[in-house]
């Protein structure tokens, strides 16, 4: 019982906010968005990378499958 109230006064001081004294400057926001941008965009590009492959994930088909079905074949 001691250990459980002693453990909780130690958990609870480690997560009581006290002041930070911190400052952010007016670029910080700048570069977040510049950070959260940049993310999409590199989720953009890996998806049209590998779209062949992960439409056939998707679809159960091969990827070769797919990129000849787009394909005219009038000779």
């Amino acid at each position: 019982m001691r250990l459980n109230v002693l453990l909780l006064c130690i958990v609870g001081l480690l997560v009581y906010p006290g002041d930070a004294f911190a400052y952010i400057d007016p670029g910080a926001g700048s570069t977040l968005m510049s950070v959260i941008i940049g993310l999409f965009v590199a989720v953009a590009i890996a998806v049209k990378t590998y779209w062949y492959k992960l439409k056939g994930f998707i679809f159960g088909r091969s990827s070769s499958q797919n990129k000849n079905s787009g394909q005219d074949h009038r000779g």
